[in-house]
């Protein structure tokens, strides 16, 4: 159980949700989502501690249409970022619910951004951005022996196929890493934070996290740049 809640992706995702703890409730919005766990916004006001092993009582709106999840949680670690969290005593029906809303996130992620806002709006905008083919340098910024370079295939501003060479050892489905991506004409490469969303016989598919404003903009200009390029 333990190894499949660190391996299981989770999506960056904006979702209503209520939080309870000592007689305090606040209304705020997921960070991120995984059928073990999910990362909450800080209370909008502050000026509460909640130590590693606090029990909290979620309400959580998932975008299936059902009626709202009543969770029982822990704290794992609070940062700037916000309160992680750890579901417990998850009912059968609550996981899978959960389970399915993640994958059909995760799904969208090879045409849309890393941080999803479950709107109609969102949707539209990323069907508009496409993916090209390019081969470009690529280094995974990792320990071994995941520490490899190789080509790009095609690329996205939210997501990158990457050819492996014949002898890379290849990190699992869910795996956390940070990418090099060397881009024409600029002496700074772009890193990135990445996950391995799928892996093929002779390539592997990352999507990208939490990618800044300034990276998100960088990535677009170099996908609009490549697919404009002479062939």
């Amino acid at each position: 159980m333990g190894r499949d809640r660190r391996r299981y992706p989770r999506v960056g995702v904006a979702l209503d949700i209520s939080v309870e703890v000592a007689g305090r409730r606040w209304d705020v919005k997921t960070v991120d989502l995984s059928p073990y766990g999910v990362k909450v916004a800080l209370p909008p006001n502050g000026g509460i501690k909640l130590p590693s092993g606090t029990a909290i009582q979620l309400r959580l709106l998932l975008p299936d249409g059902a009626p709202p999840l009543a969770l029982t949680a822990r704290v794992v670690r609070t940062d700037r970022n916000g309160i992680a969290l750890c579901f417990e005593h998850l009912e059968a029906g609550y996981f899978e619910r959960l389970k399915a809303v993640v994958d059909s996130l995760l799904g969208r992620l090879g045409e849309g951004p890393a941080r999803l806002e479950v709107s109609v709006k969102a949707v539209r905008e990323r069907r508009k951005v496409g993916r090209t083919e390019a081969q470009l340098d690529i280094a995974f910024d990792a320990e071994k022996p995941y520490d490899w370079r190789g080509k790009t295939i095609n690329l996205s501003p939210y997501g990158v196929k990457v050819a492996l060479p014949a002898s890379a050892i290849r990190p699992s489905e869910g795996t956390s890493v940070k990418l090099q991506l060397t881009v024409p004409d600029s002496a700074d490469p772009l890193s990135i934070k990445s996950m391995v969303w799928r892996r093929e016989p002779k390539s592997t598919v990352l999507i990208f996290v939490e990618l800044g404003r300034e990276q998100l903009e960088r990535l677009k200009d170099l996908v609009e740049l490549l697919q404009t390029a002479p062939a």
